[in-house]
């Protein structure tokens, strides 16, 4: 029995030491998913607001699927780090399977972000876009049920101080294909260097030579152009290398989060099995009285 109970102290505090460790790489984990997760979102809102990289879905999809992915991964990543640290010290196997299959989950979407990143990037250096597909975009402005597009147009143009397509100097004429430039000859209020209802009427057809116009010449998709190959080109390469040592450490976790599930498990095994030994040492201490005393009759 001594031997028994031996074990049974040393396998314990051995297995405290072990649990302390795995919690303690569960915790600091946490934290660096918590401070990735939030720069991940705050990245996604820059390049949505700042770099207006959703309204480009007409030069290809991935420049819209990219930022939502990022924006949709930073704040699911942010909530199973909050989740974490909840349940980070309590010994429940369920909670912490959790973990794995919520990490499980963000390391492949980690992986299909990364992915798109450089989709993005080769799209910036290597493809040139379509200026039919920017004109075809254009084209319902002001139409009744493309109100969401309108206002793409009207925030982009009023945050870039630009006007039309992809010309420098000329882009505003390339409202002149759209329904407003067709109908009225004119181009969206937004245009104009001080925006009032009616400041873009009969600018469409207005020559280039006419110095003052009110209205912004240069197109917005030439501005963005720009700021894409200065500024998001290096920001999604960046991303890339951030994005798979998120992916590195979300693996890891998942790794030892099911490691020490499997601790759990062995430890309370172990103590079932002592609790039998334990007990049935009892019970055959219970006979020895008994024994003794029949001894002693005899």
């Amino acid at each position: 029995m001594p031997i028994v109970r031996g074990s049974s102290m040393m396998s314990l505090g051995t297995w405290k030491a072990r649990s302390t460790k795995y919690q303690r790489f569960l915790n600091l984990s946490n934290v660096f998913l918590l401070i990735t997760s939030t720069i991940l979102v705050f990245s996604a809102i820059i390049l949505i607001k700042f770099y207006h990289i959703t309204k480009l879905n007409f030069w290809s999809y991935w420049f819209y699927v990219n930022p939502i992915l990022m924006i949709s991964l930073g704040l699911y990543t942010f909530a199973v780090s909050v989740y974490g640290f909840l349940i980070s010290n309590q010994e429940n196997r369920c909670l912490i399977s959790m973990i794995a299959v919520f990490l499980g989950i963000a390391f492949l979407a980690q992986v299909c972000s990364v992915f798109s990143a450089m989709e993005v990037r080769n799209l910036i250096n290597n493809e040139v876009i379509d200026p039919s597909a920017i004109l075809e975009d254009m084209q319902h402005y002001g139409e009744v049920g493309y109100e969401a597009k309108t206002a793409s147009w009207d925030e982009m143009q009023k945050d870039l101080r630009c006007c039309g397509g992809d010309k420098f100097d000329t882009g505003y004429q390339d409202w002149r294909s759209a329904t407003i430039g067709i109908q009225k000859k004119s181009v969206p209020d937004s245009c104009c260097h001080e925006m009032r209802e009616g400041c873009g009427d009969q600018i469409a057809k207005a020559s280039p030579s006419q110095i003052s116009l009110g209205i912004y010449k240069d197109g917005c998709v030439a501005i963005l152009t720009q700021k894409l190959k200065t500024d998001v080109e290096p920001m999604m390469i960046v991303y890339s290398c951030v994005g798979v040592v998120l992916a590195i450490v979300e693996l890891i976790t998942v790794v030892l989060a099911c490691a020490y599930v499997a601790q759990i498990n062995r430890r309370r095994k172990r103590d079932e099995l002592f609790t039998r030994v334990g007990n049935a040492g009892a019970q055959d201490e219970e006979f020895l009285p008994s024994l003794t005393t029949k001894e002693t009759n005899f």
